[in-house]
């Protein structure tokens, strides 16, 4: 009974192998059945890949055709977009240059005081770098013919002028074609802040413009460079102004002018009056001592009775002392009129001097800084060749004055004296 166990667990023992032996193989069966259709599976994949593959790589080697026919027009379609790009901006630089070169042209014409939003769609065009729409680019010759148009029409329309202070106030202005703008304080002029009266002009042209603004004038002024020229008329120094650019040569000029005018008046009027003396006194045979002739004949007067060369002698004493007091002056005129001229000079060579060192200083960038000197040099030239002209007329005037008396006084003592020696031969022979 004790070995009945151990049998069967060797019973046991022996069959759980052969069993376990018929489970594997029975496993290893299902294993490669499965193995098979995996593998089978996998073929098919694989060839259906090997189909899809070949697929793709035609489509590639398709796509890859289509991508560089697409390039190379790409290509030529990038060199005809540049082109026409480049001919286009070549257009809109022209536009926007025009646009420009519009505004400042227009910019000072009359029209502008009657439209002052004209000009700012091509102000907003000339700075914008994008493409300029139609309506822009329409602008431009609308404002051209606009401006032709106006230029041969004459209008009256209301606008805000501004006074010397800024205030301003509403009043009637007259349009002169695209030249003058007229208001009732004279000429105007177009302004970033309005219309503004064009100070420092001369009265006469302000009347005429008030004149034709009241409808009493039959002329006005007309100024076709669009203010330019009046511009430079306003700035134009005045004679005062003149004057003093020619500093202190300047001043000096204009002194001796005066003194040597001063001078010439006042020996003009004496040699005049002492003229006017003798030729009366010619006139009526009397002997006065109020003037040169009368003194110089009333010495052979008061000496009857002296020998011809003694009266001689005393009277070319009296002619000397009478000439000097005619003379008197003469001389000085002379100087003046030599020297302001030289005064002129000078100031012509201070002032280029004066020039040449702002140019050394400050270079010729500003011609500003050479104007004072080119100034001074210009005008001190002027200002003595205008104190010498007339100073020379008045010498040579004096001078002529001079010699008339002069003569005067030798011819009637050469009389004098011929009827002194006819005389003495008639008182000779008599004896």
């Amino acid at each position: 009974m004790r070995q009945l166990p151990l049998l069967v667990a060797l019973t046991l023992g022996m069959m759980q192998p052969a069993l376990a032996n018929e489970d594997w193989q029975a496993q290893e069966q299902a294993r490669e059945q499965q193995a098979s259709q995996d593998l089978g599976e996998v073929s098919k994949t694989l060839a259906s890949a090997r189909a899809r593959l070949g697929a793709a790589q035609q489509q590639s080697k398709q796509l890859a055709s289509e991508f560089a026919d697409n390039e190379k027009k790409l290509g030529e379609l990038k060199s005809q977009w540049q082109q026409a790009a480049s001919d286009m901006d070549e257009v809109f630089a022209v536009a926007r240059q025009g646009a420009n070169d519009a505004t400042r042209l227009l910019g000072g014409s009359a029209l502008q005081g009657q439209y002052g939003d004209r000009l700012q769609p091509l102000q907003q065009m000339s700075k914008e770098q994008d493409v300029p729409d139609r309506t822009a680019l329409a602008q431009l010759p609308s404002l051209l013919m606009q401006e032709i148009t106006g230029s041969g029409q004459v209008t009256r329309f209301d606008a805000n002028v501004l006074d010397g202070q800024g205030a301003a106030s509403r009043q009637p202005v007259t349009r002169i074609g695209s030249f003058m703008l007229l208001g009732k304080e004279g000429l105007l002029q177009v302004e970033a802040d309005g219309l503004t009266p064009v100070l420092g002009l001369p009265a006469s042209l302000n009347r005429a413009a008030h004149a034709y603004q009241g409808q009493e004038g039959e002329a006005v002024p007309l100024d076709p460079s669009h203010g330019v020229l009046l511009a430079m008329q306003a700035q134009a120094p005045g004679f005062w102004q003149q004057l003093q650019q020619g500093g202190k040569v300047g001043a000096i000029i204009i002194l001796l002018a005066l003194i040597g005018l001063g001078i010439a008046a006042v020996r003009l009027w004496s040699l005049s009056r002492e003229l006017g003396r003798v030729r009366r006194q010619l006139a009526s045979g009397d002997y006065h001592a109020d003037n040169a002739l009368g003194r110089v004949l009333l010495v052979a007067d008061k000496h009857p009775e002296i020998a011809m060369e003694t009266l001689e002698l005393r009277l070319d004493e009296a002619i000397l002392q009478e000439t000097p007091r005619l003379e008197r002056g003469l001389g000085m005129v002379k100087v003046i009129a030599a020297l302001a001229p030289m005064l002129g000079l000078l100031g012509t060579v201070t002032g280029m001097i004066g020039t040449f060192q702002a140019i050394t200083q400050f270079g010729t960038g500003d011609p500003k800084i050479m104007a004072g000197g080119i100034s001074m040099a210009l005008i001190t030239t002027v200002m003595g060749l205008v104190a010498a002209i007339p100073l020379i007329l008045s010498h040579s005037l004096l001078q002529s004055r001079f010699v008339e008396l002069s003569n005067v006084l030798e011819q009637q003592v050469a009389g004098i004296l011929a009827e002194r020696a006819e005389g003495e031969i008639r008182e000779g022979r008599a004896a």
